[in-house]
C-alpha cells in the first residue's frame, strides 16, 4: 500500500514528540490498531482525529485537513520533514487574500445593496452556523477556505 502524505506527516509527529502509538492512540480514544492504520495509509482519520491530533500537536488543523485531502487524492510523496514540520502552511495566506478582495468588494456597499447581494442559500447557511458549537464552526472554516481556495 503506497505512502500517504498524511500517514507520513503523521509518523513524523509521533517521532519528534517521541510519543508511541498506543500513547496517541488513548488521546484519541482508538485502540492502538486504528491508529496504526491511520500510519499505514489503511484508514483515513476522520474529522474529529484530525482536530484532536492538531490540538494534541499544537498544530494547524488546516494543514492536517490538506494533507488528509492530498492523500484522499492519491497524491503520495515523500515528504521532506524539516519541510513539512517547520513550515507554516500557505492556506492562511491565500485565505486572507480572498477575505480582503472580499471586504474591498463589499466596502462601498450599502446596507440594500448587501441584501440584494446575499442570497437566501447565505442567509440560510448563516442561521445554522449560529446553532452549532464553535469546534464544528472552526472545522466549518476550515473546510470553506480550502474549497474556496480549491476554486481558483
Amino acid at each position: 500500500m503506497a505512502d500517504s502524505p498524511l500517514a507520513q506527516y503523521l509518523r513524523l509527529l509521533r517521532d519528534k514528540y517521541d510519543y508511541k502509538q498506543d500513547d496517541v492512540a488513548k488521546y484519541l480514544g482508538i485502540t492502538r490498531a486504528t491508529y496504526s492504520h491511520y500510519e499505514t495509509s489503511r484508514l483515513m482519520p476522520p474529522t474529529e482525529a484530525l482536530y484532536k491530533l492538531s490540538i494534541f500537536y499544537k498544530i494547524p488543523l488546516n494543514k492536517l485537513i490538506k494533507l488528509s485531502i492530498a492523500s484522499s487524492k492519491g497524491e503520495n510523496q515523500t515528504l521532506d520533514a524539516q519541510v513539512v514540520l517547520d513550515t507554516e502552511s500557505d492556506l492562511q495566506a491565500d485565505f486572507d487574500g480572498l477575505y480582503q478582495d472580499f471586504l474591498s468588494e463589499c466596502a462601498d456597499m450599502s446596507a440594500p445593496q448587501l441584501k440584494k447581494w446575499t442570497s437566501m442559500e447565505d442567509l440560510e447557511m448563516l442561521y445554522y452556523y449560529h446553532q452549532i458549537n464553535s469546534r464544528d464552526k472552526r472545522v466549518i472554516n476550515y473546510l470553506l477556505r480550502l474549497m474556496a481556495l480549491n476554486i481558483k
